[in-house]
């Protein structure tokens, strides 16, 4: 048991990870298949190995898009899922050393299974079906309680973020129309300045033209009142002695 635990206590969903990070295109041209059940060797279970990069897995429990439709986001999570889902893992062999087992051999499909569960239950006598299916299921439970506290955490960061945002909104709203109102203000002062300015010969010229009527008339009556003079002057320096 502790030989078990130690070999797949560290990175026990290495294999799954990596088929994170497989190409389609390498899982369409070397994924592997179970030998012929009639085969020699068919009889003996293999073990688990380290044969991943030679044979992507098939199949996940977690479907995999192709890397060119999976965008890194999408991939970044995945992995982060399943870092979760090796801190949960629980002590001895149950469904996660079948499942990364299967993954290993080439894929989680039937056969690789059934390998994988026949070769593990020859290191832990306790294995069964029934164990699977429960620790299986435990952990599906385990990973979707997580998933939902996790949900509601984002969920009420959302909120808060929308709530910020509506905030926000509001107040440069609140803003713009105050700055509306003050150019509203400005313009009505602009026109009206505006209209001061269009009046203003209107409003000033008859006084201008007043004022140079007066200029006009005293220059004519001063012109006049001297020739006056001239001409008394003359009279007087030629008439008196």
């Amino acid at each position: 048991m502790d030989e078990i635990n130690q070999r797949f206590g560290n990175g026990i969903l290495k294999g799954l990870k990596r088929v994170l990070f497989t190409s389609a295109t390498e899982e369409n041209s070397n994924t592997s298949y179970p030998s012929d059940p009639s085969s020699p060797t068919a009889n003996k279970p293999p073990l688990p190995n380290n044969r991943m990069a030679d044979n992507p897995a098939v199949i996940t429990p977690f479907p995999v898009a192709p890397s060119s439709e999976l965008g890194n986001d999408v991939k970044d999570m995945k992995l982060k899922v399943y870092q979760l889902l090796e801190q949960i893992n629980k002590p001895g062999v149950d469904f996660f050393e079948v499942w990364n087992a299967a993954v290993e051999m080439g894929g989680a499909n039937g056969n690789n299974l059934k390998s994988a569960f026949t070769s593990l239950r020859f290191a832990d006598k306790l294995l069964s079906k029934s164990r699977l299916i429960e620790s299986g299921n435990g952990y599906v439970k385990d990973l979707q309680s997580v998933f939902e506290t996790e949900s509601k955490k984002r969920q009420q960061e959302k909120a808060s973020i929308a709530a910020e945002k509506e905030q926000v909104r509001t107040g440069l709203t609140a803003e713009i129309e105050s700055i509306q109102m003050q150019i509203t203000e400005l313009q009505k002062k602009m026109d009206i300045q505006q209209q001061k300015l269009l009046s203003l010969d209107e409003n000033y010229n008859p006084r201008l033209h007043t004022i140079e009527q007066k200029i006009n008339n005293g220059s004519d009556a001063v012109k006049s009142v001297l020739s006056e003079m001239q001409q008394v002057l003359q009279i007087i320096n030629k008439e008196i002695n």
